[in-house]
């Protein structure tokens, strides 16, 4: 199934969105990819480096807003690498189970990246515009 990033997705933020495409991007390369171990492998590492790397950028910028959901925020972020390390430690026991690694990876990125955007990201989108409302008041 093709997971693709569309406008309805924004949060405003370029950058954030930005990263938020090569997430969908990632995802999208894992559903049509060769499942061989080594590819596997590759595409969880590459994940594991983005997503730190976009949830730093993300959680710099609730800070620089003053977003007071944030905790909450940063706790999705932390569970979600807990899971992508225990995906990691289970594929590296059971390397002989590619399909069904990879089918339920991709699976559960593309549910947990839509709703993650379109339910925690939004909230810090709707607080920065209703902060720049009030200010224009």
């Amino acid at each position: 199934m093709n997971i693709t990033w569309t406008s309805d997705l924004s949060v405003g933020d370029h950058s954030i969105d930005d990263d938020h495409k090569e997430l969908f991007a990632l995802v999208d390369e894992l559903d049509s990819a060769d499942m061989s171990h080594d590819y596997i492998n590759s595409i969880l590492d590459r994940l594991k480096a983005y997503t730190r790397g976009h949830f730093s950028r993300e959680e710099e910028y609730m800070v620089q807003v003053g977003y007071p959901g944030m905790k909450g925020h940063l706790l999705q972020h932390k569970n979600f690498i807990e899971w992508l390390e225990t995906i990691r430690a289970t594929y590296a026991r059971f390397p002989q189970s590619p399909f069904i690694i990879g089918d339920s990876v991709n699976s559960y990125l593309q549910r947990w990246l839509r709703q993650h955007i379109l339910e925690e990201d939004m909230k810090y989108r709707d607080f920065i515009l209703e902060q720049k409302a009030k200010n224009a008041d």
